[in-house]
């Protein structure tokens, strides 16, 4: 590891961690929101990085929940509302590696239930794939739930704004890439002539970046009340040691960007920002990327974009959710079944899709965003 990405990741333990020791980065958001007859989880994989997380032990502090040997897991209760202490020990051979505390924060049912909402989701490819869109709009159609809304041209049930390989930068510029060899994102030409969906022709069929018109065409000229973004995958995932800091540098600037244009509407909406979800094992990254790729270069990059991201959030003053911390990697991502070997015809799972997760882990990241979205509409007036 290059001393520049060291950097990065030491500079911001202060942000979550206790103590942290040379091996272990610890990452555990400051407040942990929860809301009843919605599990929620921390995946221990999920909260370290580390080569090899099954030689450690997470010993959890916390009245409420259970500890599991690879997670810890709580569905409250109405009785549990409330406020309480949360730490974890991550301990080694030689005893304590890395420490962290929280505060577990148990809402009402019925937070925000007097109110209208309206939301515009934008994002990339796990926004595209429209399974955590329909479950936020299933979750708020529960009973205690404000009216609710999501505006977008794209999904089913969770209108949308998500496209595969695109970045911060991508909703801002992105236009007229049908004919043309433009680079843009992980994937520039799938699906092929999409234009950003904020940018419309002027007179010279030049694309322009208009959010109002935008939003009379899809929301009767009103601003959405939240806007959420799952952003900068696609700039960090081919990132190296060395360029780890300037890429995510650059994204970062991107994402300043695109959200200053959403300030400017009035009523200024609240800002939702995902911390990035960590992919399966290194056979999924094998059967996508081949030798592109490894499953532990993503987590390094993961683990320092997602700081930096924590960082310039509280810098912006948005709403910072961390998607990361409720997903099963181990279970919850597609797998194919394969033969052992060439000579071995016996056949085992493989994990097969590296950052994409099945519609069950889709679901605990809606579900991460529907109880940080109840602590916003508990928190407004």
């Amino acid at each position: 590891m290059s001393f520049k990405v060291f950097l990065c990741s030491a500079v911001l333990f202060f942000i979550s961690a206790v103590f942290a020791g040379p091996n272990v980065r610890l990452l555990i958001p400051e407040k942990i929101y929860a809301v009843p007859g919605v599990e929620t989880n921390i995946y221990f994989n999920n909260i370290v990085t580390v080569v090899n997380p099954a030689n450690y032990v997470f010993d959890v502090t916390c009245p409420k929940g259970r500890n599991d040997l690879k997670r810890w897991r709580f569905t409250p209760q109405k009785s549990d509302v409330g406020k309480y202490k949360w730490a974890v020990e991550v301990i080694d051979m030689n005893g304590t590696a890395a420490r962290g505390e929280s505060e577990l924060i148990v809402l009402p049912f019925d937070a925000g239930a007097d109110k209208n909402i309206t939301m515009l989701i934008v994002g990339a490819s796990q926004t595209g794939a429209g399974v955590y869109p329909d479950r936020i709009v299933e979750l708020m159609n529960r009973p205690g739930n404000p009216k609710f809304k999501t505006i977008g041209t794209r999904g089913r049930i969770g209108k949308h704004e998500g496209y595969g390989g695109w970045r911060w930068d991508s909703f801002l510029t992105r236009w007229g890439y049908a004919n043309s060899k433009k680079m843009d994102g992980m994937h520039p030409d799938r699906p092929v002539g999409f234009n950003s969906p904020f940018l419309f022709p002027d007179k010279n069929g030049k694309g322009v970046f208009d959010l109002q018109k935008y939003l009379d065409k899809h929301n009767n000229g009103k601003a959405p009340d939240v806007v959420s973004f799952q952003l900068g995958l696609n700039d960090f995932f081919n990132a190296t040691d060395q360029k780890i800091v300037e890429i995510t540098e650059k994204s970062l600037k991107g994402m300043e960007r695109l959200i200053s244009e959403f300030r400017k509407l009035k009523p200024v909406p609240e800002i939702m920002i995902f911390q990035h979800i960590p992919g399966a094992n290194q056979d999924a990254f094998g059967n996508n990327y081949n030798c592109g790729q490894t499953g532990w270069q993503y987590r390094k990059n993961l683990d320092c974009y997602n700081r930096a991201l924590l960082k310039k959030g509280k810098e912006l003053k948005v709403n910072v959710v961390p998607v990361y911390m409720n997903i099963d990697t181990e279970n919850n991502f597609p797998r194919k079944k394969q033969p052992v070997n060439e000579g071995n015809g016996a056949k085992v799972f493989r994990a097969g899709n590296g950052v994409h997760p099945v519609k069950a882990g889709y679901n605990q990241m809606g579900d991460t965003l529907y109880c940080y979205l109840k602590a916003l509409l508990s928190r407004k007036k």
